[in-house]
């Protein structure tokens, strides 16, 4: 069976109109044009998956080729609980259900979102590992001044894009304004200002921002004419893929000897360090490119929560008791 592309779905047979398999199909191709290849390839393969259940008949027949509008959230629980062993997985396919059917009632093709009510699996994971100060060092310490690590960590680290986006990150992004100190000097301010690839069909959101000192004096040291405007080239003399920039970060993170950590990571860790710094949701939605508030709240809660507890953990300690004046 030949891999389908992204968009479409890898039931090659025109699936009968009111099926499962029809509702995918019209769901990834009429948002073909408003999701990135990655989101909708990854879309694809968890509802294909859904969609070769045969849980939900006695006869056997699978998901793919009974009528959606059948479906109820008991359903989704089922489909959800094939997973089981895997919460995450399970989790997915809650989250992949609950977005189909609410862009199918959005067009009028369902009457209600099934998944809408259906609980995640409660688990411990937190996605990718946020990287401690300590393990920054121990990959600075690896990859000295000077080489291609060194510059893709401080690009990651300074300006909390995804892969996705340095791996194409160039001069082209990079621009100078003019503002005033507090003497009334005239200063110029580098800036960067790039379209995340995630949400640049869906959203057009835009991250611009200032270039931090360790960033630019990394950029400052590049040639001035490499033949290419990106900042990253590879071995070959061409700008990094965005899967090859993945790879070859996994690659630098295992010589520090830091094989649980990824590049991925140090935008968690960005948000935390953010976040503790006292960075509003709305400057989080602004810095990282994010178009749903929740994210970016999800990270000023836990701040102040751990200042909350750093300032109620002293009340732990026991009390001197007040000792009264001693009776004549």
């Amino acid at each position: 069976m030949s891999r389908p592309t992204p968009g479409q779905s890898r039931w090659r047979k025109p699936p009968r109109k009111g099926t499962y398999a029809w509702l995918v199909r019209e769901y990834l191709r009429r948002n073909k044009s408003l999701l990135a290849k990655s989101t909708l390839e990854q879309k694809r393969r968890v509802l294909d998956g859904i969609g070769d259940e045969t849980c939900l008949s006695k006869s056997g027949q699978r998901l793919a080729e009974m009528a959606f509008a059948g479906l109820r959230s008991s359903h989704i629980a089922t489909l959800r609980d094939q997973k089981i062993e895997a919460p995450e997985a399970a989790n997915h396919r809650v989250k992949a259900l609950s977005a189909l059917f609410k862009w199918a009632v959005e067009e009028k093709l369902a009457s209600a979102n099934p998944a809408e009510t259906v609980k995640k699996i409660e688990t411990a994971s937190t996605g990718h590992h946020p990287l401690t100060e300590a393990e920054m060092q121990a990959y600075l310490d690896t990859h000295g001044p000077g080489t291609k690590a060194r510059l893709a960590f401080l690009i990651f680290r300074y300006t909390s894009l995804r892969v996705s986006d340095v791996s194409k990150l160039g001069r082209q992004h990079l621009y100078w304004t003019t503002d005033q100190d507090a003497d009334g000097n005239e200063i110029r301010i580098q800036r960067f200002a790039i379209r995340p690839k995630k949400t640049a069909r869906k959203s057009g959101t835009v991250v611009d921002m200032i270039v931090l000192p360790p960033l630019a004096e990394a950029i400052a040291a590049l040639p001035a004419d490499g033949g290419h405007l990106a900042l990253l080239i590879n071995d070959h003399g061409k700008p990094y893929s965005e899967k090859g920039l993945g790879q070859r970060m996994r690659k630098w993170f295992d010589e520090a000897g830091l094989t649980h950590c990824s590049s991925h990571g140090i935008r968690k860790a960005n948000a935390v360090t953010a976040a503790e710094n006292g960075a509003t949701a709305a400057q989080l939605l602004s810095m990282f490119g994010w178009t749903q508030l929740r994210q970016a709240e999800g990270y000023t809660r836990s701040a102040e929560r751990k200042r909350l507890a750093d300032e109620g953990a002293p009340r732990l300690l026991s009390r001197p008791k007040k000792v009264g004046q001693p009776r004549p």
